[in-house]
């Protein structure tokens, strides 16, 4: 019998997988007519929005009241650790140097998602934050690939600069989440509603992203 919380997620993600036209952004790089600045405008967010996902994911494996819990979120921060390093490589082929990142202005459109993420990390039951995030790596991830293969086939980009999109790209396995979201539902503490709300602003900030960096700055 599949469990609550396998059918809780599979549910949202199913609800909250990408749709055409929704991300105007990522088809134009998969089809090489974005242009090329915007790597170096996604690689000036990513410096300001890893950092802070990074904290919030600390943030809640410091308010999970079981071990498993307190390791699937640390497991995620080492994941942003790792992204944050792949960072640079994106940057210095993108013609992003030091100066640039420091003068870059972030736009409100593109820090909005780290933002709810905070929000959430502060206020959000950890299990019901685990519905959310599965959600969106799924949409997250889907992105990335495209983004990857239209950087190497249109934009002459190395292995080295595709590195952050191909490390998000790869799918993360959901055991870890399952137990987390299972265990909420066990204590009695998920609330179903209270998830899908939060996994679907998720994504909405997630498109509102993409969608910011597809208008001119």
């Amino acid at each position: 019998m599949m469990s609550a919380a396998r059918e809780l997620l599979d549910s949202v993600r199913a609800e909250l997988a990408p749709r055409d036209a929704e991300n105007r952004l990522t088809p134009l790089i998969a089809d090489g007519a974005a242009p090329r600045s915007v790597f170096a405008a996604i690689a000036a967010e990513e410096l300001h929005i890893v950092p802070s996902d990074w904290r919030s994911l600390h943030t809640l494996a410091a308010r999970c009241d079981t071990a498993a819990a307190r390791s699937y979120f640390s497991g995620l921060a080492s994941g942003e650790e790792a992204a944050l390093a792949k960072l640079a490589p994106l940057a210095a082929a993108a013609g992003l140097d030091d100066d640039a990142a420091n003068a870059y202005e972030p736009r409100a459109g593109c820090q909005a998602y780290p933002a709810y993420f905070a929000w959430l990390a502060l206020n959000a039951r950890p299990a019901e934050v685990a519905v959310a995030l599965t959600a969106n790596f799924g949409a997250w991830g889907t992105y990335c690939a495209a983004i990857a293969r239209g950087m190497r086939e249109h934009y002459g980009f190395d292995d080295d600069a595709c590195g952050f999109f191909d490390f998000f790209a790869t799918p993360l396995p959901d055991d870890q989440a399952v137990a987390v979201v299972q265990a909420g539902f066990d204590a009695g503490t998920l609330d179903r509603d209270a998830a899908r709300r939060y996994a679907r602003l998720f994504q909405s900030y997630e498109l509102m992203f993409w969608n910011t960096l597809a208008e001119p700055a």
